[in-house]
C-alpha cells in the first residue's frame, strides 16, 4: 500500500464511525486498524520515502513505548559490576537490574545529564557508568523511525461489554527534531530503561538498553507534521 492508498483508506475508516475491536486488549487499537485496512505487517510503502512504520494509540490514553535500543559501546563499567553494585535479588533467585533512568535519581540512584554534546548515564555518588553522543542517538531514532504515520482513535465500551475504536485523527511524521529530543530527556519524559541480568555461570545478559517514551509525545518528536485526515 503507497501512503496515497493509504490517505485514502483512512478517510474513509475514518467516516465509518466506531467499530468493534478485533483483538481484546492494549493491541487491539493496532491490530483492528491493520485488519481494517488490509494491511499485513505495516507494509505501507513510498517510492520516495521506502517504508513507513504505523502506530495506533487511543486518545488521551499513553503507554510507555520504546522508540529505539543503543546498548553497544556506552558502557565505562563493566555490565557485571554495574549490576553487582546497584542491582537486588529477583523472583527468580538472580542478581538482576531492571530499573527507569530518568533526569532525577532513580531508587538506585541512578540518573541521566546531558553535556555538551553527549548524554551520560550517572549513579548520584557521582560515579560515571554509561555515555551516549547525542548524533548517535539522533541517527539511531532516524534509522528506527525515518518516517511515521500516527493513527489515533476514541474509544468507547458498547453494550456488549467490547470496546469500540473511532479512528478519526492520523499524522504522517518525517525527521527527527533533535532540540525536541534532548528537551524531553530533560524533563524525564525520555527515559532509559535498563535491562539486564546475571546468569548462573556469572556472565551478563543484557536484553538491550532502551529508550522509551510516553507514545502521546512521540509526534513531537519530529520536525514535519502533516495532518492525512481531512
Amino acid at each position: 500500500m503507497t501512503l496515497e492508498q493509504f490517505r485514502e483508506r483512512i478517510n474513509i475508516l475514518k467516516n465509518t464511525g466506531y467499530i468493534e475491536t478485533h483483538r481484546a486488549g492494549n493491541t487491539g487499537v493496532g491490530q483492528t486498524l491493520e485488519q481494517e485496512l488490509g494491511l499485513i505487517e505495516n507494509n505501507i510503502a513510498s517510492p520516495d520515502l521506502g517504508n513507513i512504520e504505523l502506530k495506533a494509540q487511543r486518545k488521551n490514553v499513553s503507554n510507555k513505548v520504546t522508540i529505539f535500543t543503543f546498548n553497544r559501546g556506552v558502557w565505562k563499567i563493566k555490565q557485571k559490576l554495574l549490576i553487582e553494585k546497584y542491582g537486588y535479588i529477583d523472583t527468580t533467585n538472580r542478581r538482576a537490574l531492571y530499573c527507569a533512568v530518568s533526569n532525577e535519581p532513580n531508587p538506585q540512584g541512578l540518573y541521566l545529564s546531558i553535556t555538551g554534546d553527549r548524554l551520560g548515564l550517572y549513579h548520584k555518588d557521582e560515579i560515571f557508568i554509561a555515555e551516549w553522543k547525542i548524533e548517535g542517538l539522533i541517527d539511531t531514532f532516524n534509522t528506527k523511525m525515518p518516517d511515521l504515520i500516527i493513527v489515533i482513535a476514541d474509544s468507547r465500551i458498547n453494550s456488549k461489554g467490547r470496546e469500540e475504536f473511532w479512528y478519526n485523527e492520523s499524522y504522517f511524521l518525517k525527521g527527527a527534531n533533535k532540540d525536541m529530543f534532548l528537551r524531553y530527556i530533560q524533563k524525564g519524559i525520555i527515559i532509559v530503561d535498563i535491562r539486564m541480568h546475571l546468569k548462573e555461570n556469572g556472565t551478563v545478559r543484557n536484553h538491550g538498553t532502551a529508550f522509551r517514551m510516553d507514545e502521546q509525545y512521540i509526534s513531537d518528536c519530529f520536525e514535519s507534521k502533516s495532518n492525512l485526515i481531512e
